[in-house]
């Protein structure tokens, strides 16, 4: 029985199978440097406070956010009650005590909502940019 071969050059890959053992195209050098762009670090930080103006859903301030990049949302020290995270619709995520968090990857930041039972409560924000 002949052994492996192990010293062999690939010219092209046509198909290789995914994690459901589906065939697919290859990444080629495009896609690669894609996910190698959105896997890096970023080169700065952005970081800013969000204040209701009252008690209804307000967006956060917009905010472009790099592909790959999460924002995190966290209690502010000196709120007089919860902070309620979520989307336009509904803001189903209480942060009731300094450190609680909301994590979200959006392409903006004023796609994440938060309503406040008391106007002047808010939140941090916190991103690399």
């Amino acid at each position: 029985m002949p052994g492996l071969e192990t010293d062999a050059t690939v010219e092209k890959i046509a198909r290789v199978k995914d994690q459901a053992g589906d065939l697919v195209a290859a990444a080629n050098e495009r896609l690669q440097q894609t996910i190698a762009d959105a896997l890096t670090n970023e080169d700065s930080l952005e970081a800013f406070e969000y204040t209701t103006s009252g008690t209804g859903a307000e967006a956060l301030d917009a905010n472009a956010v790099p592909d790959g990049v999460s924002v995190l949302v966290t209690f502010l020290e000196g709120n007089a009650g919860g902070v309620y995270v979520g989307d336009s619709g509904t803001q189903p995520v209480k942060l009731t005590a300094v450190g609680d968090t909301f994590v979200s990857e959006v392409s903006d930041t004023s796609a994440i909502y938060v309503q406040t039972p008391n106007g002047g409560d808010g939140v941090g924000v916190v991103f690399e940019a």
